[in-house]
């Protein structure tokens, strides 16, 4: 099974029907590529349902769509603050897309030090990887991003990279996230969730 946000609401990529059995949503049978792409627009704009189910071959669908790989940092200070940016008026993790030749986590390590200035990043473990779905240049695709914990050594020199919109970098502490979350993404909230900070 795979669970693909598509704003803040969740396609749920599913074998059979078992696996939804007794949850609020809609269904939608696989059968072409065309009805598919279809159902889920209809899902974006119109249903009032949070949930979409599709029922099929979760390999198989995935591979109908391009993917854009991205990766991101949940950076720990101590066991009690956690690194975030804000942008477009909303909480959100320090994040990028991957550049040719490289891993994910040189990508996380990258994006995090750009977007943030804190320095001397070291990846502690992997975390579980979020999808999300949007359209690019008129075609439905699929962001798998990677996410790993990480550590630092320097965050003397914390700051925004304007030219990404990001207004400002701040540290939250295990209080202040669940308010933050009110004005974030489906996607973090799931990533947070799974490892075990909301």
């Amino acid at each position: 099974m795979y669970k693909v946000f598509i704003n803040n609401k969740c396609i749920f990529l599913v074998p059979n029907d078992d696996l939804f059995s007794g949850r609020e949503g809609s269904i939608h049978k696989f059968s072409s590529e065309s009805a598919l792409l279809t159902a889920i627009d209809e899902f974006e704009k119109n249903k009032p349902a949070e949930n979409l189910y599709v029922v099929g071959n979760p390999e198989k669908i995935l591979s109908l769509f391009p993917v854009v790989e991205a990766a991101g940092g949940l950076v720990k200070k101590g066991d009690n603050q956690i690194l975030f940016i804000y942008r477009y008026g909303r909480w959100d993790l320090p994040k990028g897309k991957m550049e040719s030749g490289e891993s994910p986590s040189e990508t996380a390590i990258r994006e995090v030090t750009e977007e943030t200035g804190v320095s001397g990043l070291e990846i502690k473990k992997e975390l579980i990887p979020t999808y999300h779905t949007y359209k690019l240049e008129g075609r439905r695709v699929i962001k798998k991003t990677f996410w790993f914990e990480m550590s630092f050594k320097d965050d003397t020199h914390i700051l925004p990279q304007i030219n990404e919109d990001i207004a400002f970098v701040k540290w939250l502490s295990k209080k202040d996230i669940p308010w933050a979350m009110r004005d974030s993404y489906a996607s973090v909230i799931e990533l947070l969730t799974n490892s075990d900070y909301l």
